[in-house]
């Protein structure tokens, strides 16, 4: 069967307005944030349903074509890019309903196409909210797309990755069978609960889509905070400042703690000032309790503009939130004498205010300031192991400073604690070099107007992947995990034999052919991807 005939018979079950054949189109779909794959999607699908899902899968497959899952497309490590020209991408974007909202039983069930900011929506008057809640791109990425690429921010100092605020799945097989997880794989049971036996819900965690496509997921529900406090500290030096990051991860203090490099902060300094954003003042008005409260707070912000980082090296930014005032403050008194006591200055707090006000922003951070290309990659490790590796780190970007000088790139650097037990540190590149179309789709015509268009790069383009490519080594070498593992890190290569031959075990169980998804994880020979 070829494509034509593949789209004509999917038509059939989903409507032809829901099948797309055209090429411009369809290129759009074999891009990333980072790059356009070699490989143009044979066809798009979107499917409406869980049962549309299963019926698209169960043909694509069986007429000897790839199943690719995509969510919004706001990764950049080649998870739904494909890898020869008999791929179908399933846009999940039409299945972005609110299933189920159980106050009772402390649960909400969304289909994998709903965004992380429509589910905060439909949550904000509830009193409710899942512990962790949304990503920094969440006003387009999904939460199924989340869940296969793994994903942390918001309530991610306390709660850990989005996979933590996991109770089951739906997930449609390379068959097109549909296999619940949790106690939902229980005749007659509610999705309530994520462990009964071996933990299935787990497999399908962080996969990049490589065993199944999600169609729906169940998410717990906690109480939302009623009192919020911020912090910002400036540090002299990256040492001090991962130990009072450390620390606060280990009194559990913080519902975000995230930090900035003097590269990363001239960069969000190059954008328009926090003061004068009319849309983030507006977010910390609104987002303060009372109008009172909400009105003293965002006149500091516009009095404060941004000229309280003038003299910032490193700073740490934080949320401290609960139900109870006097525990805040309590929480947020302790988490400051901590940064005190390992050298920290405070300094003005609106940065995470205004995060927090606006935690949805636009998704203007795929580029610079100006419009120049930006990739990050990253590395997870305990909490205690950050100075080490950002002295590895610090001895690359010094073997390579007069080419990265040469060619204008610039490099930066964020971290982020995850719950009790780990320190995220993400390297990030900007340079002068061509934007891709799906920069301009997902921007807006308006936003990219204001933007510089700077010619192709060749040379910087292959030092930002070397440099890429170096860092990931090096965080193979210091024993570092990942998310978004997609077609990019070396995941094969990291594991112990004993751990890949269950990996391989399992997409031999699910989907033996390689049908779903190939090349992530590295899963299909000669597919996988360096950085």
């Amino acid at each position: 069967m070829d494509a034509n005939q593949l789209a004509d018979k999917l038509a059939q079950r989903l409507g032809a307005e829901q099948i797309v054949r055209d090429e411009t189109e369809r290129a759009l779909f074999g891009m990333d944030v980072y790059e356009a794959a070699k490989f143009v999607p044979a066809l798009v699908v979107r499917p409406g349903s869980t049962e549309e899902l299963a019926a698209a899968v169960r043909m694509i497959t069986a007429a000897d074509f790839a199943v690719v899952p995509r969510g919004a497309g706001m990764s950049y490590t080649g998870g739904y890019l494909p890898v020869s020209d008999r791929s179908v991408t399933i846009d999940m974007s039409r299945m972005d309903r609110v299933l189920e909202i159980n106050r009772d039983d402390m649960y909400v069930r969304v289909e994998a196409g709903v965004t992380w900011a429509k589910l905060h929506d439909a949550l904000s008057d509830t009193g409710l909210r899942t512990p962790m809640w949304g990503t920094l791109s969440g006003l387009r990425a999904t939460i199924g797309g989340g869940l296969s690429q793994n994903s942390i921010f918001f309530g991610s100092g306390l709660y850990g990755t989005t996979a933590d605020s996991v109770l089951g799945l739906e997930v449609v097989l390379a068959d097109g069978s549909v296999l619940p997880t949790g106690s939902a794989a229980v005749v007659g049971a509610q999705p309530f609960m994520r462990w009964y036996g071996p933990d299935l819900t787990g497999l399908f965690l962080g996969d990049t889509g490589a065993f199944g496509v999600k169609a729906t997921a169940t998410l717990k529900l906690i109480l939302a905070a009623t009192e919020t406090r911020f912090l910002s500290v400036a540090f002299e030096e990256s040492t001090s400042l991962y130990a009072a990051m450390a620390a606060l991860a280990r009194e559990q203090l913080v519902s975000e703690s995230f930090a900035f490099d003097p590269g990363l902060q001239q960069q969000r300094l190059k954008r328009a000032s926090l003061g004068s954003d009319l849309k983030a003042l507006k977010g910390v008005v609104t987002g303060q309790g009372s109008l009172l409260k909400g009105v003293l707070e965002g006149a500091k912000v516009a009095v404060a503009g941004r000229r309280f980082m003038d003299d910032v090296k490193w700073s740490l930014h934080a949320t401290v939130e609960g139900r109870d005032a006097d525990y805040v403050k309590r929480m947020a008194d302790r988490a400051r004498a901590i940064c005190v006591q390992h050298g920290g200055r405070e300094i003005e707090n609106t940065i995470p205010k205004v995060m927090r006000g606006t935690p949805f922003g636009p998704l203007i951070s795929m580029l610079g300031p100006v419009g120049e290309r930006w990739i990050p990659v990253h590395g997870l490790m305990p909490l205690s192991q950050g100075p080490r590796l950002q002295a590895a780190l610090d001895a690359l970007w010094a073997q390579h400073a007069d080419a990265i000088a040469q060619h204008g790139i610039v490099v930066g650097q964020l971290a982020v604690t995850v719950a009790t037990n780990a320190m995220l540190l993400e390297p990030i590149f900007w340079w002068e070099s061509d934007r891709l179309p799906l920069h301009d789709r997902a921007l807006g015509a308006e936003f990219v107007a204001n933007l510089t268009d700077f010619p192709a790069n060749p040379a910087a383009d292959a030092l930002v992947h070397m440099l890429r490519k170096a860092a990931a080594e090096l965080f193979l070498a210091h024993g570092c995990t990942h998310f978004q593992i997609g077609k990019s890190y070396p995941y094969r290569q990291g594991l112990r034999p004993e751990a890949w031959r269950v990996v391989e075990g399992v997409k031999a169980l699910l989907d033996s052919e390689c049908r779903v998804n190939p090349g992530s994880l590295g899963l299909a020979p000669g597919t996988n991807r360096s950085v």
